[in-house]
Formats: structure tokens, C-alpha cells, sequence
């Protein structure tokens, strides 16, 4: 089954000059009609179930000054990233992005990366929830495995040792340290660039040594990644990229 297979559709919004494509999504939770923008999935129409046939168009004119004026606002940022999957093609790992293909297979349902930078899906039943909860939990197992070999490397190069790692779906938080030694990141560091991963595990252990971000912690920081300002920065900026 291939991508084109999910349940959603895109359309195009003619405004004077300009063509804005929009997904429409039909949820079956929806009460009602809603638009929204965001930079990884630009212009959504959700759809209730009921509604699914009815025509859109009235709805999106009516609300047409409020998408141009979000679109132009994030123009700069979502120029820059890729439409996520579903609406879109691809999800980042490791900084690279990889095509999601979903694949109809009998047996257990699992996920395969490919040489060629895809990101298989292989399932009894492909549906896009079970495609969603089956990459996530790859991501999860992923980000794991990474970021405790990255905490034991660099942590060793520190001379720090810590109690435990574990990974989270946070939204907005990449990283916690405990008194006690016990260190907890955002699996969502598997789709940042790999030196990224790096600032963050440094970070985080740096703080065994400063629980706190004072001038000390951050020279701590600065003596192991020189470039940390660098990756900072590129999390404000990207961090949002970070999605499935």
C-alpha cells in the first residue's frame, strides 16, 4: 500500500495570484470545521466525519485574510523543512530525510530502514494510526539505543557516570537531569542532526556536575562542545521540525 493510500486529500486555495495547497483531514473526533497552520504540516482542514462530503470551499473563503496573513508569517520558516509525513512524504532520522512507504505484509507488523533512505512500513493492516504508532515506537527503540551509547561515550569522555537513561515524547523539553544521576531525553533527538544529539547528551551531563545553569555549567558545557551555541540555536530554529 503505498502513501497515496491514507485517508487524506490536497487541494488547492486560489487567492488573486497565489495557490496555497491544503490538506483536508477527516477526524472523527472533530465537532466541526477547523483550519490550522503549522510549519511541518502547513494548512489543514479538519473535517468531521459528517461533513466529509460537504463543500469546503464557502468555509475557507470566509477565513481566506486570516491564511494568508499565518502563511506569510511562516513562509520563511516552512520553506526550509519539508511537509512531515502523512502530509507529506518523508520524516526526518538522524538529520536525513527518509521516505515513509507502507507496505501490506502477513505476520508481525514492523518497520524497516532502507538503504536508500526510506522508512518501511510493513503491516497486515496498514492504516495510518497503525502506521503512526508503529513508527513511533521504532523511533522510541531507536532513540534509545542511540542515546545510551551517546551517554556512555561522551560521559566517559567527561568522566561522569549517571544511574539510568530513558527516552520520553515531550513536546517542547530535549533533555532532564535528576539528583540522582538519572538522565531522561526526548526521543525526538533521533531525527536531529547527530552533532545535535551530541549537545543535548553533553548537556544533560554536565549537569551531574552543576545542577544548574550558571556560568560554571555553561563553560562546562563550552569545554566539550565548543560549538554548543551553534546547536541552541539550531533546536530554536528547528526544533519544531521534530515530529511525527
Amino acid at each position: 500500500m503505498s502513501q497515496s493510500a491514507v485517508p487524506f486529500r490536497t487541494r488547492r486555495l486560489v487567492c488573486g495570484s497565489r495557490v496555497i495547497p491544503y490538506t483536508i483531514r477527516p477526524s472523527p473526533r472533530a465537532r466541526c470545521l477547523r483550519l490550522t497552520i503549522r510549519p511541518d504540516t502547513g494548512l489543514v482542514v479538519t473535517v468531521p466525519r459528517a461533513d466529509e462530503n460537504h463543500p469546503l470551499e464557502p468555509f475557507i473563503k470566509r477565513h481566506q485574510p486570516w491564511i494568508l496573513e499565518q502563511m506569510d508569517r511562516l513562509a520563511g520558516v516552512m520553506s526550509r523543512v519539508p511537509p512531515r509525513w502523512p502530509y507529506g512524504s518523508t520524516l526526518p532520522y538522524r538529520g536525513r530525510e527518509h521516505r515513509v512507504v507502507l507496505r501490506v505484509r502477513d505476520g508481525a507488523a514492523a518497520v524497516a530502514r532502507l538503504p536508500e533512505r526510506i522508512l518501511l512500513v510493513q503491516t497486515p493492516r496498514p492504516t495510518l494510526e497503525g502506521a503512526r504508532r508503529l513508527l513511533k515506537r521504532w523511533y522510541l527503540a531507536e532513540a534509545l539505543r542511540r542515546l545510551t551509547n551517546r551517554t556512555h561515550t561522551l560521559g566517559g569522555q567527561i568522566g561522569l557516570s549517571w544511574r539510568r537513561v530513558t527516552v520520553r515524547d515531550q513536546r517542547w523539553r530535549w533533555g532532564s537531569c535528576s539528583r540522582a544521576g538519572r538522565l531522561s531525553f526526548n526521543y525526538r533527538l533521533i531525527m536531529a542532526p547527530p552533532a545535535i544529539m551530541d549537545y543535548v547528551v553533553l548537556h544533560e551531563l554536565c549537569h551531574l556536575r552543576h545542577p544548574n545553569h550558571s556560568a560554571r555549567f555553561w563553560t562546562l558545557v563550552a569545554s566539550h562542545c565548543p560549538t554548543y551555541q551553534e546547536s541552541r540555536g539550531w533546536l530554536r530554529r528547528y526544533g519544531w521540525s521534530l515530529c511525527l
